[in-house]
């Protein structure tokens, strides 16, 4: 492994851009760039709120001088939350979401930029590309007007896409990876009854490396509004270069539950799509539909 040369560029908050031509001028020497960006700990968490998720400070500033050397750079984020820096992650060759990691940060980070490790962590929120798009999360309530691009008087920005910029569940790691095959034991079933899903997930890339594979549901008639998706499960696999393995998950009838109009749970019959997939966007998943049959139905 080669030199590795720090300089500081600019502090995480505050005016100063001082540093920024020193960082500029190792950057310039540099094969690879690894940018570290993001906030302080005490930016987030209980009576930390920002209006503003944005870099603090001048790292925008610093940032951008560096992305425009042409240089290959890999960013290192540190933040409580999401941050919208679309522009950030536009332009860099990798970004790495680090969110506040422990005494072992540094070890943990040195494995997986060097390729030691494959990255596995999974968003465990949505990412958005704007503040306006806030509050934004997958299991969202469907609206009466739903985004159509060929209609105007639908749900949309006129200044912004729909999606998110990455959804719930979003990570890439050193694999490759392809879902497959989603089967179903059964398209109806019973109060009692529990289904059971599988998919085939294959790993197409060349370094070993861990899928995850999430199960959403979404009950397309009910008598009290539900999600346009329900996480009810995942399941995580390791698979070496070139492998192939099926992935396995169970449903429940019970597990789609919902609080009626009364405040209590109630059992619906009905269809129910089945989406399987890397994470909560519906152009990466499979999906089936299946019917619950109760016995006054």
């Amino acid at each position: 492994m080669g030199e590795v040369v720090y300089e500081q560029g600019v502090p995480i908050d505050g005016a100063d851009s001082g540093g920024i031509a020193r960082a500029l001028e190792q950057a310039r020497a540099a094969d690879v760039v690894v940018l570290c960006l993001g906030e302080a700990a005490p930016m987030s968490g209980e009576a930390a709120s920002r209006a503003h998720p944005e870099l603090p400070g001048q790292q925008r500033a610093l940032a951008e001088e560096v992305l425009a050397l042409g240089k290959k750079v890999v960013v290192v984020l540190f933040a409580g939350r999401p941050l919208i820096v679309p522009w950030l992650i536009e332009k860099a060759d990798a970004v790495l979401m680090a969110w506040f990691l422990g005494e072992q940060a540094g070890p943990a980070l040195a494995d997986l930029l060097t390729g030691k490790v494959s990255p596995s962590g999974r968003l465990p929120v949505t990412w958005p590309r704007a503040v306006g798009q806030l509050p934004l999360f997958f299991a969202q309530y469907p609206t009466g007007r739903p985004f159509n691009a060929n209609e105007h008087y639908t749900s949309k920005y006129l200044d912004e896409a729909n999606t998110p910029l990455f959804a719930f569940g979003h990570g890439l790691t050193y694999g490759d990876f392809s879902i497959s095959d989603l089967k179903v034991n059964r398209s109806d079933f019973g109060p009692s009854d529990t289904l059971e899903i599988s998919a085939s997930v294959t790993n197409k890339g060349s370094a070993s490396a861990q899928e995850t594979v999430f199960l959403f549901t979404h009950d397309l008639v009910a008598s009290v509004a539900r999600p346009v998706l329900e996480l009810k499960g995942f399941a995580k696999i390791t698979l070496d270069p070139g492998a192939r393995a099926t992935v396995s998950l169970t449903l429940a009838a019970q597990d789609l539950r919902f609080l009626g109009q009364d405040l209590q749970p109630v059992l619906e019959a009905g269809s129910f799509e089945i989406l399987v997939g890397p994470n909560a966007n519906r152009d990466e998943m499979l999906a089936t539909t299946v019917t619950l049959r109760l016995p006054h139905t």
